[in-house]
C-alpha cells in the first residue's frame, strides 16, 4: 500500500511539472535569466543582431524597461 502512495505522489509531481511547462513554456529560460545579474541584459544575446534584439526587448517591456 505504501508503494502505491509513493507512485501516486511521483506521478502527481510529474503531471504538475508537465502542466507548468505546457502553460509556461519560457519558464526555464526565465529562471536562468533571473539569476544572471552580472551580464548586461541590454546587450544582444548570441545569435541576435542589434535590430532583432531591440525588437525582442520591445515585446517584453516589463523585463527590459531600462533598456528601451
Amino acid at each position: 500500500m505504501d508503494k502505491k502512495i509513493i507512485i501516486y505522489i511521483l506521478l502527481g509531481i510529474l503531471i504538475l511539472g508537465l502542466l507548468l511547462l505546457t502553460f509556461f513554456p519560457g519558464i526555464i529560460q526565465a529562471l536562468k535569466d533571473s539569476g544572471n545579474s552580472e551580464t548586461d541584459k541590454c546587450a544582444p544575446e548570441p545569435g541576435y543582431t542589434e535590430q532583432e534584439w531591440e525588437e525582442h526587448m520591445g515585446h517584453h517591456p516589463e523585463i527590459y524597461k531600462e533598456c528601451l
